[in-house]
């Protein structure tokens, strides 16, 4: 009888034991499923493309995958899988995500690649550049390079005021569209465009106004991102006025409130048939 007994409490103790760490493994497992996977690294030759630019993806944990699209929907591990350095030679909108089976997926990184546009020689600024952040004076809007979200890396105009440049063509050309692009970072008090105004001549005397439509920006605290709006114009000119304005009052969740915000602008892209 005593015999059974202590066998009873040894099968008893490992049960025990076992089912401890059975319960350890588990609740191990759900708290992994808990965490985030880090955003997949992305590096980019440049993303104005003259022929063709370079991309590569990474991510330094084991047994990860990123997946992509290319048509602006959110990656899912039904989406083309990314393997190898990627080529592009056409404007596309590359989204990336990365996935493990032990982890929740990562955030999604984007990179939006744009068709170099034409030359521009004769860009002036009208306004008064902010001593602050002059980039790299009029040469910045147009030097087919796009800045970073460090807004310290000399490749921005940053102004409080509206901002306003005319370019001569020297000659008429048909524009097709425009690219303007600008950075949000809430935290150092940089917000959208509020509004333009574009202003077209065919004779370098008088102007022509067009309507740009300004989609409404929703921004929470804490937004970064590099954003761009297109604006078509179809238009034959020589030259081209255009009038920027700054987020003239900072929104009332944020410490800056009623302060104008900052505007950060880096390259504008003119597009044209020939480009």
């Amino acid at each position: 009888m005593r015999v059974l007994i202590v066998i009873i409490g040894v099968v008893f103790f490992y049960s025990c034991n076992t089912d401890k760490k059975d319960s350890l493994a588990s609740k191990s497992f759900v708290q992994a499923k808990e965490i985030q996977l880090a955003n997949p690294k992305i590096e980019v030759d440049h993303v104005i493309i003259d022929g063709s630019s370079l991309m590569t993806a990474s991510l330094r944990l084991d047994n990860a995958d990123i997946f992509y699209t290319v048509d602006g929907s959110e990656p899912t591990q039904e989406s083309k899988q990314y393997k190898e350095t990627i080529v592009v030679s056409t404007p596309e909108k590359y989204t990336f995500r990365a996935f493990h089976e032990d982890f929740k997926p990562s955030e999604t990184e984007t990179v939006i690649f744009y068709k170099k546009g034409i030359d521009v020689d004769r860009l002036s600024i009208i306004s008064t550049l902010n001593e602050q952040y002059p980039g790299q004076g009029t040469r910045t809007l147009v030097n087919h390079k796009k800045g970073s979200l460090n807004f310290r890396d000399g490749q921005w105009i940053g102004v409080t005021e509206p901002f306003i440049a005319e370019i001569d063509f020297k000659k008429n050309i048909v524009l097709e569209s425009l690219d303007i692009g600008y950075l949000v970072n809430t935290d150092a008090w940089i917000f959208p465009i509020e509004d333009i105004t574009i202003k077209i001549s065919t004779d370098g005397g008088g102007f022509e106004s067009l309507s740009v439509d300004i989609s409404d920006n929703k921004i929470t605290q804490g937004s970064i991102s590099l954003e761009n709006i297109h604006i078509p114009v179809l238009k034959e000119l020589n030259k081209i006025r255009i009038e920027i304005s700054n987020t003239s009052s900072i929104p009332e969740w944020h410490q800056g409130r009623d302060n104008p915000a900052w505007l950060f602008m880096d390259e504008w892209i003119f597009n044209t048939k020939n480009n």
